[in-house]
């Protein structure tokens, strides 16, 4: 029995999660994530499927962000019919996730529409609310280390990567016909050691191949108090009577802003301000860290109620009304809103308001991909197109370095090297083409078979 993959996705690139794992008859993909960042790479979401999603048998995923998640209802939409397995905090961010990129994408169709900024007549969203029910009914949440059977010869477990609430490694088991079992794993977002709420990526099993990601793979994170560079910031950012506006995930990186600031004023550090919450999902991303607190760290939530997990002055905006009158203070204030890396959602209107004003601070907290704004802004920018308008910059753009639930380049390799065994080979992706080719030059100066995967490439494992 011939077992393939074909890297579909993040192979050169830190977006657009998607990899074929063919296994006799069974056609399975690893993560269906949305590419983001510069025009041409999200315009393959716009492609035809390499692979007929009627093709395919199932879906496993790693964890819930989009650039792993996103393209499901497209999937769905497509021809796709099988299940989507998931663990099950992931499959309850999904839900949400899945639901608010959906009506992203009809709003912004319909705002392109109603300003005539789209080159498209009329602009279409890429999927609509009904594909992202569909794909929402196709959950099929398992508990991690649940021996999952997938065809003939053919299993898979979960297993803790640390990354956000609910991330995986996935494990395969691949028999052959001799009967000697092949493993592979791929390695999705591997976590951090050390953090605040997540617990700690799960040490690396016996494996045959391991599709490890490379996103900070030439690089080390600095070693700073998170709390204390926040409080700068957050200081700063006062004297000026201004806002502090935080583009941020709404799955993980949210949960861990505030989190940080509710710390700081509980000692004190901080005065008491209005934090602005503008995102409904993020508020169901909270709820759901609420309701899967265990599989965080001990004492990070516990058993405490919401109102003691964010700041005493959070406002959650859920109707746009809200979202509105928030662009209307006029004082200082935390805006915390998504999308992380400034590519759609009720951030840009945040950004298109306050940019153009120098008491501003616009603070980033996540890893910010080749042609996103985030990475416009933080380059230099003076100006960035929204919504078809180009708006000046005049505000301060930072970024909180050390807050990323990525490993870096030493503790993705403390990771590898923690293993039972070395792994045969590794492949390595999910990152820019500088990071994962760092990353490959480090992993064979230490003995390790591994190579930089090329996107589109299937390499056959047995």
């Amino acid at each position: 029995m011939t077992v393939s993959l074909q890297f579909l996705g993040a192979a050169g690139t830190v977006t657009g999660s998607r990899y074929l794992l063919e296994s006799g008859a069974a056609r399975l993909l690893v993560d269906c994530g949305l590419f983001q960042g510069s025009k041409a790479l999200r315009q393959r979401n716009w492609a035809p499927p390499t692979v007929p999603a009627e093709e395919i048998d199932a879906v496993l995923l790693t964890h819930a962000h989009l650039d792993h998640s996103g393209a499901l209802p497209l999937l769905v939409r497509q021809g796709f019919s099988g299940p989507i397995y998931a663990t099950h905090p992931t499959a309850d961010l999904v839900d949400n996730l899945l639901l608010d990129a959906a009506n992203i994408q009809e709003h912004e169709a319909d705002y392109a529409n109603e300003r005539g900024f789209s080159k498209h007549r009329p602009a279409q969203p890429l999927f609509n609310v009904e594909d992202a029910r569909r794909a929402i009914r196709a959950l099929r949440p398992s508990a991690f280390h649940q021996p999952l059977v997938l065809g003939n010869r053919l299993s898979a477990q979960f297993r803790r990567s640390g990354h956000l609430l609910g991330a995986a490694s996935i494990l395969f088991s691949v028999e052959g016909e001799s009967g000697a079992a092949r493993r592979v794993l791929f390695s999705g977002d591997v976590g951090r050691p050390t953090g605040d709420l997540h617990l700690p990526p799960e040490p690396l099993p016996a494996v045959d191949y391991l599709i490890c990601e490379s996103t900070y793979g030439d690089r080390k994170h600095p070693d700073i108090d998170l709390k204390s560079a926040l409080e700068d910031i957050v200081h700063r950012t006062v004297a000026k009577h201004g806002a502090l506006v935080v583009p941020a995930f709404s799955a993980g990186r949210m949960q861990e802003v505030l989190w940080l600031l509710k710390q700081l004023e509980l000692e004190r550090r901080i005065p008491l301000l209005p934090v602005f919450v503008d995102s409904p999902l993020g508020l169901e991303s909270t709820g759901t860290y609420l309701r899967f607190a265990r599989e965080l760290r001990y004492g990070a939530l516990g058993r405490m109620t919401g109102e003691h997990v964010w700041p005493a002055q959070t406002r959650f905006c859920a109707h746009p009304d809200e979202s509105k009158a928030v662009n209307r203070f006029d004082g200082p204030c935390v805006i915390v809103s998504s999308s992380g890396m400034a590519t759609g959602g009720r951030v840009l209107f945040h950004l298109r308001r306050r940019l153009p004003d120098p008491r501003t601070t616009v603070l980033f907290v996540g890893y910010q991909a080749e042609g996103t704004r985030g990475r416009m802004l933080l380059e230099g920018a003076s100006e960035v197109k929204i919504h078809g308008r180009y708006i000046p910059v005049a505000a301060q753009v930072c970024q909180l370095l050390g807050m990323s639930a990525h490993a870096d380049r030493d503790e993705l390799l403390a990771w590898i090297e923690g293993a039972e065994s070395r792994p045969g080979e590794i492949f390595v992706t999910h990152g820019e083409p500088a990071a994962a080719d760092s990353f490959v030059d480090l992993l064979r100066s230490r003995g390790y078979r591994a190579r930089a995967a090329r996107d589109g490439e299937r390499v056959v494992l047995v």
